[in-house]
């Protein structure tokens, strides 16, 4: 459901403004949508692109694709993305357009935040690095699956050295492409990317080489190219897995905070190459024994003109139960802030604040209330648009346009669902 609560009939709906041309954005298992992005055309050179082989100049001939069963299953396409559209790869992934564009993620106003997405969503902030080779020797990798929308496909982008030339890789497990870096601007800073779509079956050994000193080879672990769930990490999907998560975050800071039964809350988010990290916890009173209860999570870093992650996050202890239940939000361009109805009737509401440029909002709900419904409001107090049956741990994703969503998928946790 994607009407706001009590919502009015004239009230004015913010909308992206784009239509539904076939291509794709990110729309993650467990997550919310409402409808794809467009996507910017994707210029294909001249040539046909077969199964996995991007279009090569003339003075690099690509060798015919030999794709093994398990990657002959997923269709997958690599090209030249149009000069000037922010695009700097682009292609197919089982007969989808894609694009890894890079853009400002900070909300107009803001200081610039650069960053690569893939077609508008699912952001990895980028740092100027006068070092790529450190983190492999083929430059600073990072990677992401985007769920049952594009099965069986991955994507990449590398930061490589500005003198690097050609990255390609060898049909290990039936997979090969070559793709030549590209220097784009962004936020006034200049990068040095290379891009890619692949089968996740496949197995990746990249090589990069340069013009005029030996290249570098590197065979990418597949827990970094076809990540899969754990206990600690259940969700995957959006999320950019890169060498060094560790890299410093670009910010961080509390976005609520309050008292309850004497013990004071408070929710934090860390915005970083790791994602969106969000973590609520207590903090007893002075004097009493009771245990600091904390809880965290990540999600996928979205875009100001992007869904809207939603984190929930269950609190709680062995005696005496749930102490309560974090709902963390980042928040798009044109919302002045988010209403809550709780499972009992009551209300709460959250002004957005600012960190590291970008907006986020959070509550925090004791004992066993839940968050029923969600609804994001413009300044003039107008409901742009509301969802309810948010998981009951872990994140999802919503586009606040008012076009009708898919239920997200219901996580479990500690009795809460």
């Amino acid at each position: 459901m994607s009407e706001p609560r009590d919502y009015l009939d004239d009230a004015d709906v913010i909308s992206s403004g784009r239509e539904d041309s076939g291509a794709f954005a990110a729309a993650l298992t467990g997550r919310m949508r409402s409808r794809p992005v467009m996507l910017a055309a994707v210029l294909i050179l001249a040539g046909v692109l077969t199964a996995a082989v991007v279009l090569v100049p003339a003075s690099r001939p690509a060798a015919p694709a030999r794709l093994a069963p398990s990657a002959r299953e997923v269709s997958v396409t690599n090209s030249m993305a149009q000069p000037g559209s922010g695009a700097f790869a682009g292609g197919t992934a089982n007969g989808k357009r894609w694009q890894l564009v890079t853009e400002n993620i900070a909300d107009p106003g803001f200081r610039c935040v650069p960053a690569v997405s893939v077609g508008g969503n699912d952001a990895d902030p980028l740092f100027a690095d006068p070092h790529p080779l450190a983190q492999s020797p083929v430059g600073d990798p990072a990677f992401v699956t985007l769920g049952s929308e594009v099965s069986g496909a991955g994507f990449a982008f590398l930061q490589v050295p500005a003198d690097a030339d050609w990255l390609w890789a060898d049909p290990v497990g039936g997979f090969q492409l070559g793709v030549a870096p590209v220097t784009v601007t962004v936020c006034g800073q200049q990068f040095h990317l290379a891009g890619f779509a692949y089968p996740l079956a496949a197995t990746l050994r990249l090589h990069l080489s340069f013009r005029d000193r030996t290249g570098g080879t590197y065979t990418v672990p597949a827990a970094l190219s076809a990540p899969r769930g754990s206990a600690d990490t259940p969700q995957v999907d959006g999320m950019w897995q890169s060498p060094d998560l560790a890299q410093g975050p670009v910010a961080t800071g509390t976005i609520a905070a309050g008292s309850l039964f004497g013990e004071h809350w408070s929710i934090r988010v860390t915005f970083g190459k790791a994602g969106d990290c969000f973590t609520v916890s207590t903090s007893p009173p002075a004097g009493s024994t009771a245990d600091r209860l904390s809880q965290a999570g990540c999600g996928p870093v979205s875009t100001p003109q992007g869904p809207s992650t939603i984190m929930v996050l269950p609190l709680g202890s062995s005696h005496p139960g749930v102490v309560g239940v974090g709902y963390a939000v980042s928040v798009g361009a044109g919302v002045d802030h988010l209403t809550a109805e709780l499972s009992d009737g009551s209300n709460l509401s959250a002004q957005p604040l600012v960190v590291g440029g970008r907006k986020y909002a959070a509550f925090f709900v004791p004992g066993q209330l839940r968050l029923f419904w969600l609804n994001w409001v413009d300044a003039a107090g107008r409901p742009i648009a509301g969802t309810t049956g948010l998981p009951g741990y872990g994140f999802t994703q919503f586009w606040p346009d008012g076009v009708p969503v898919l239920k997200a998928e219901s996580w479990s946790y500690g009795g809460i669902s």
